[in-house]
Formats: structure tokens, C-alpha cells, sequence
């Protein structure tokens, strides 16, 4: 027996195993099993039975107070056949003791994380969840796993997704917002993407609008970036042309291989280490996080390092930057063959983008 009182939402029914330092209230020869944890009497287990095996709905979530209490908790869990997944409260629907329905939710009282159907040990029928980091797989039940990966999620990653799957196979998939629209992730293949271009042609890729023109058939459908203009840039061969395709919106968000948040940062006044000077000014950033500076007194662009603090030329001009970043992203996402833009770097000498084209 234990002196403590009893806390308030343990039934006046239940009574207190001190071995495992527990509330009980049925065992699991009953058709109910409820455990309450002490002393804060949290819920650690709701089950019902039929014939011995669990039937119907359980309620279980991996709650304890000491760090003692952790291992036969999850020795519990395994015990009881519940499966693994990205949270450690869990609805699980059984029918004559096999597994058929299991809900991850950070707590009873929230929405699930995971929803996942089940007929004969794998996974059939629906799979709700919304994404989010998991470490590892994020379903595992007996021998069946489910790792993030099988989904293969676009970026920047949707909110939820569906997917049907028949006999532990993946059909479909769906993917949502926010806002519950569903979201168009299918890909567009290209069949001319300037394999052909010669390197004097690069001059004038901005100022002509072919930047603006690949932009949008590479990336139809992407959102786009809008941020305020910069002197700095203007005052570049290419700057000027750049600098007002960038504030009128008609750069893509390209969040792969690099983007262009950092588009008009200022070194100096940022005080960036190692670059904290008046010639640069921020152009875009790769998908590592390194940013590419115009050099505003030579009209290069140079690759800074964040953790060194060091800047390596990059490229000739923001001509040789725009026509390389923008097929370096359209490579990552699949959109254009990274073998056959790998020459084409090779051949027009663009260093820094075969290098980049690596990285993805």
C-alpha cells in the first residue's frame, strides 16, 4: 500500500500495485485492464478483451517518473504487441487480438500525428500523417517498418499526406497544405535546356530575358520570391536587369539547391565574417548554406564559406551565376539529366557548377 493519497482521476475501483508502482483497476485475464501511473495518475493503459485476446479499442501512452520505470514500461508495450511510431501515446484498434488501426497522438486529448490501417501484420489500406523529423523509421509493427523515405516527400515539405497502400505496397499518395488544398507535386521533364549553348552566349542571359523565360518553364508552378531591390547590385553589368526581376517577383523559390533569400545582404553592415566589406553584397545561397557575394567592384561572384569565413571565385558574372544555379536546381528536383548538364558545365568551364551539380 502506499500513504500517498489517491490522485484524482484514479477510480475510487482501482488499487495500488507497489511493485510497479501502479493504480490497477482489472488484470488481463478481465475484459477491462486500466493502470494508472503514481502518483500523478496519469492513464498508461485502457484495454479491452474478448476471450483473453485485446478487442476493441486501447488507449496507451509510455508515461513515467523515474528513469526505473522507463524499461518495464516499454517492456509493457511490447508485451501488450503495440506497435512503434513518432509519438508514445497511441489509440490502437484490435479485433481478435490482431492489430488493425493504430493512431499516434502527442496526447489523448490531441490530434493524430499518424494514422495507419493494418490487415494480417502489414500495412493496408490508409496512412495519414503529418510530416514532420523522425529518427529512424516511423511505423514498425513485427517485421513490418515504414521509413519516411518510401514517400518521397517534396520540398519544401507538405503539411499531410494520404497514401493507399495494398498488402504492405505503396499505390498512391497524396499531399496536402496548411490549409488542407491538396498540392500538385508532379514533375516537369524538359527536353531543352540549353544542352546546346555555346559560352559566348552567357553575356546577356539576364538583360535578354532568357533567365526570366528558363525560370518559368523549369519551374511553373513554384511560388516566387519578392525582395527589395539593391544599389549595390544595380550597378553591375546584368545587375540592373537582376535586380528588378528579383523585386517584380519572377525569380522562382528554388529551396534544393539554393534560393534567394539572401538576395541584397549587406556584408559590410552585417559585419559577415570574413566578408565584411563594402565590394559584397548577398546574390543567393546554396542548399548547404553557403552564400554567393557579387563582388561589385569587378562584377565576379564569389562562393563565401560561413564557417571558415572565406570567399573562393565562383563565377565570371551574375550572366554565369543565373544560367548555372537555375539548372543546378532543376538537376536536384530531376527536372533536367545531371549527367548530360555535368558535361555541358564541363564544356562551357564552369568550375564552381560541375562542383555544385556533385552536392545533389
Amino acid at each position: 500500500m502506499t500513504t500517498d493519497p489517491r490522485p484524482k482521476d484514479v477510480p475510487p475501483e482501482a488499487t495500488f500495485d507497489a511493485n510497479a508502482n501502479l493504480w490497477r483497476e482489472g488484470s488481463p485475464n478481465d475484459p477491462r485492464e486500466r493502470l494508472w501511473i503514481h502518483p500523478s495518475g496519469l492513464l498508461l493503459l485502457d484495454a479491452t478483451r474478448k476471450d483473453g485476446k485485446l478487442d476493441g479499442e486501447l488507449k496507451w501512452s509510455l508515461a513515467y517518473h523515474q528513469m526505473s520505470e522507463y524499461a518495464p514500461r516499454v517492456a509493457m508495450q511490447m508485451a501488450l504487441g503495440l506497435p512503434k511510431g513518432p509519438k508514445t501515446t497511441m489509440l490502437a484498434t484490435f479485433a481478435d487480438g490482431v492489430l488493425v488501426e493504430v493512431r499516434f497522438r502527442p496526447g489523448f486529448d490531441f490530434p493524430d500525428t499518424l494514422r495507419v490501417e493494418l490487415r494480417d501484420g502489414v500495412i493496408d489500406g490508409t496512412v495519414e500523417w503529418v510530416v514532420g523529423p523522425v529518427e529512424g523509421a516511423l511505423f514498425e509493427h513485427g517485421d513490418t517498418r515504414l521509413l519516411p523515405k518510401a514517400f518521397k516527400l517534396p520540398k519544401p515539405w507538405p503539411h499531410r499526406l494520404t497514401a493507399v497502400f495494398a498488402k504492405g505496397k505503396l499505390k498512391s499518395t497524396t499531399y496536402f497544405d496548411k490549409d488542407g488544398n491538396t498540392l500538385d507535386v508532379s514533375k516537369t521533364t524538359l527536353t531543352e535546356w540549353g544542352e546546346t549553348v555555346e559560352g559566348g552566349s552567357l553575356a546577356g542571359y539576364i538583360e535578354r530575358g532568357d533567365f526570366a523565360a528558363d525560370a518559368a518553364r523549369f519551374f511553373p508552378k513554384a511560388s516566387r520570391v519578392s525582395k527589395p531591390g539593391s544599389e549595390k547590385v544595380r550597378a553591375v553589368p546584368a545587375g540592373l536587369a537582376l535586380d528588378k526581376l528579383v523585386k517584380d517577383g519572377g525569380v522562382p523559390s528554388m529551396t534544393t539547391a539554393f534560393d534567394f533569400d539572401s538576395y541584397g545582404f549587406d556584408c559590410k553592415k552585417e559585419e559577415l565574417y570574413g566578408a565584411a566589406d563594402d565590394k559584397y553584397v548577398g546574390i543567393a545561397s546554396d542548399g548547404s548554406g553557403e552564400m554567393f557575394l557579387l563582388d561589385v567592384t569587378t562584377g565576379e561572384v564569389v562562393r563565401y564559406a560561413h564557417e571558415e569565413g572565406t570567399v573562393a571565385q565562383a563565377f565570371a558574372s551574375l550572366d554565369h551565376l543565373a544560367f548555372s544555379l537555375l539548372r543546378v536546381e532543376a538537376a536536384a528536383k530531376k527536372v533536367i539529366p545531371k549527367a548530360k548538364l555535368s558535361a555541358l558545365f564541363k564544356r562551357l568551364g564552369l568550375t564552381t557548377a560541375v562542383a555544385l551539380l556533385k552536392e545533389y
